[in-house]
């Protein structure tokens, strides 16, 4: 039988003013409450990855680009000296003394930095009040926010990098080369640039279907392609008794309510921000789309016949494990990555290196339209920023610092560690103690993928972690994503649209949506709900998520 994704042979591969910023403190909700509503609801169902105990062996060239590499080194014999505000955005915050993989790229560098680690649960209440100040601040500080509204910018906190980029960019440039959107991103509306990027490409969230295989295969011989066909396989679900209990429990779709936001990219839209870029590149808003309307017939469908978890709304993912420990599940739509801890609860016993996984992804189903696709999860490729400030004495030798941590050497050191103690070179490949990395959250302690650098997160660089099925499917999965609307800068005309219309846009269809799909709301009133979201200006938001695209891309 076709096992999801697993009958392609895929090699596990792993690789190397003021008053304005005063005012996002007091009202710190996000201004593009109207494009980040699904992400508000993540905290109900989250990632835990699976990891291998064996050895792995990765490419050093699937790592960076760049086929040679020359460090930083300064002139001066003595270290050069940075201060530093930021957080490691992990769940601990550890010693950043003992890092060693970070200490090892300081060394490379020849960089002493004066580290304020601040923990990522206060980090905004802690930052934003200082740069509302704008007084003694560190040489370089990750921003809080993206600075959408350029409220940062606009103070004088931040100082315009644009002629160090010209002059002294090396490595970001290759970067931007690779992916060219990304300074697009990044550059203001009068050409400028003013922050360093944390660049993710990872594309390791790959939110999928997932399947229990064991219930399939008692069922037909493949899994479904297309979204009737998924149709159908729910209904076979349905009253059959897979975990014999001798009860009529089983559930065959399971979804937390951001999740079911996600199969909407099988109708070609994007729930998730709210808008998408066709393939005409006209930016329009899903949630007033036929195809929208088609999508929610689909699960009132599924929700009127029994087939989705009737609680989705309110659901959670300790109530999906709970359900998935008794074998209840028969389909999700969640992190593929997982799958493996879902055989685990089914099956305590659960052989990491020989059994195959109980619940594995499919292929992205194609949707009634023709569409099959996946969006990249997550905002955009821009994951934070970071900034040299005004009171910076040595603005050039901190740029090239910068500039440093997104070369060969800094990135292997931060996702791989240090050569012959966390991996060994063997040829062409490198080959990385998996065990090592896991035994008492051995990475983490190190320092890998360090929230507190400017960097960039490439896909093989999250397969380090994966068993070898579950990287396999994860490099298969990734040709089905494309990249969602960009983040770039606001001019202040398109700022005060968004804070006008977008909470309340936002507020409206997301309530609508569960109304529709649980039949609160009868699919007869589209029309009156589209009509009331043009009378609340989305063409007015649509025109200026056009405008921002529009400038980012060109």
């Amino acid at each position: 039988m076709r096992r999801g994704l697993l009958h392609l042979q895929c090699v596990r591969i792993l690789s190397k003013n003021g008053g304005k910023i005063m005012k996002k403190l007091q009202s710190f909700i996000g201004l593009l409450l109207c494009t980040v509503l699904a992400f508000t609801l993540l905290s109900g169902c989250s990632e835990s990855g699976g990891s291998s105990s064996t050895d792995s062996t990765l490419a050093p060239t699937e790592t960076t680009p760049a086929s040679t590499d020359v460090a930083l080194k300064p002139t001066d014999n003595e270290p050069q000296v940075i201060s530093w505000l930021c957080t490691n955005s992990a769940t601990l915050v550890y010693d950043f003394e003992n890092m060693a993989w970070v200490q090892e790229i300081l060394k490379k560098a020849n960089v002493e930095l004066e580290m304020e680690l601040v923990d990522g649960s206060v980090y905004n209440d802690t930052v934003m009040p200082r740069l509302a100040a704008g007084v003694n601040l560190p040489d370089v500080i990750q921003l809080p926010s993206l600075d959408s509204d350029m409220a940062y910018i606009n103070s004088g906190v931040f100082i315009d990098l644009t002629e160090l980029y010209d002059e002294h960019a090396v490595y970001l440039e290759d970067r931007f080369m690779d992916n060219p959107t990304v300074k697009g991103q990044i550059t203001t509306p009068d050409g400028k640039i003013y922050y360093v990027p944390v660049i993710n490409l990872s594309v390791d969230y790959a939110i999928a279907i997932s399947m229990n295989v064991e219930w399939l295969s008692e069922l037909r011989s493949g899994y479904p392609t297309t979204t009737d066909e998924y149709y159908e396989t729910l209904k076979a679900f349905k009253g059959h008794d897979f975990n014999g209990n001798g009860e009529d429990d089983e559930i065959p779709l399971f979804l937390c309510p951001n999740f079911i936001n996600f199969f909407a990219t099988t109708w070609g839209l994007d729930l998730s921000r709210g808008y998408v870029v066709e393939e005409d590149g006209v930016v329009r808003c899903s949630y007033t789309s036929e195809r929208y309307k088609d999508y929610l017939e689909y699960f009132n469908k599924l929700y009127s016949e029994g087939l989705l978890y009737n609680e989705f709304a309110t659901s959670t993912y300790d109530i999906q494990n709970s359900l998935i420990s008794q074998n209840r599940i028969g389909s999700v739509q969640h992190y593929h990555v997982n799958n493996l801890s879902y055989s685990q609860l089914i099956n305590p016993d659960f052989d990491i290196e020989n059994d195959k996984l109980i619940f594995s992804p499919i292929e992205p189903l194609t949707g009634p339209y023709g569409d099959k696709y996946k969006f990249y999860w997550g905002n955009d490729p821009i994951a934070g920023f970071f900034g040299i400030t005004r009171d910076c004495e040595n603005p050039e030798e901190t740029f090239q610092f910068l500039d440093y941590l997104y070369s060969k050497e800094a990135n292997d050191l931060l996702y791989f560690g240090i050569e012959d103690v966390d991996y060994v070179v063997d040829g062409d490949n490198y080959i990385i103690d998996l065990e090592k990395r896991s035994t008492d959250n051995y990475a983490n302690r190190m320092g890998n993928n360090f929230g507190g650098f400017p960097r960039i997160l490439l896909a093989i660089h999250r397969d380090l972690s994966y068993t070898p099925e579950t990287a396999a499917n994860n490099q298969q999965l990734r040709e089905y994503y494309r990249l969602p609307l960009c983040t770039s800068f606001f001019l202040e005309n398109e700022l005060d649209v968004i804070q006008e219309y977008g909470a309340d846009l936002s507020t409206y269809w997301s309530e609508a949506h569960i109304a529709f799909i649980t039949g609160t709301k009868d699919i007869s009133e589209f029309d009156d709900y589209v009509n009331v979201l043009k009378s609340m200006h989305v063409e007015d938001v649509e025109a200026v998520y056009q405008a921002k695209y529009d400038r980012a891309s060109n």
